[in-house]
């Protein structure tokens, strides 16, 4: 019939589809723009990757940073601490020094007030130097601890013995055996005391 293709027509038009699709691939690796496009296109691709990654890193550096201000902020303030301490007791072994001589004042001062026929102007003279050695030490933040008549403490006293009272509430101080001393508020000799405890029956 003269509508039929021959098989010689058939491979002359595969042949010219193949010859066109060549010819395009050509074209399009010749074609500049074709391959920027690409370029672009997998450059955006990559680009969304990219910055949430750096992003990640900022927030971990912005993190690191904060960790790192917070940290020399508590070494100051453990720093400024430590020298103040410093400042406030430096002079603690010479206190913890100078308590014999203020327990050898009490004792003399003591023994003059109840020994008959001491002389006053001598009594007079050993309160006079009791006081001026008591006022010095206060100028320095030294603070005696004499409890006699308060409820026992055990952060500043320390009890020598218990004896049952019926004239004092219990764990009232009673007596008190050796003074106590603070340095700028703290205990660096508790007081050694007597203290009341109920009458059994």
């Amino acid at each position: 019939m003269a509508d039929e293709k021959s098989p010689v027509d058939e491979e002359g038009i595969k042949s010219d589809a193949a010859t066109h699709d060549a010819d395009v691939s050509e074209e399009r690796a010749d074609d500049p723009e074709v391959d920027l496009t690409e370029q672009m296109t997998a450059e955006q691709a990559g680009s969304g990757e990219d910055t949430a990654s750096i992003e990640t890193q900022i927030e971990e550096l912005k993190e690191a940073s904060l960790r790192a201000q917070a940290e020399l902020l508590n070494v100051r303030r453990r720093a400024e601490r430590d020298v103040e301490n410093a400042h406030r007791y430096a002079i603690e072994k010479f206190v913890k020094d100078l308590l014999a001589v203020l327990d050898s004042m009490d004792r003399a001062l003591e023994l003059a007030r109840t020994t008959e026929g001491f002389d006053p102007a001598m009594l007079e003279g050993t309160e006079m130097t009791h006081k001026l050695l008591l006022d010095t030490a206060a100028k320095h933040g030294v603070e005696a601890i004499d409890p006699v008549g308060e409820s026992f403490d055990p952060q500043e006293h320390q009890a020598m013995t218990m004896v049952p009272s019926g004239e004092h509430a219990p764990n009232t101080v009673m007596a008190v055996m050796q003074k106590g001393y603070k340095l700028e508020g703290r205990v660096i000799r508790a007081a050694m005391v007597v203290v009341s405890q109920a009458q059994n029956g």
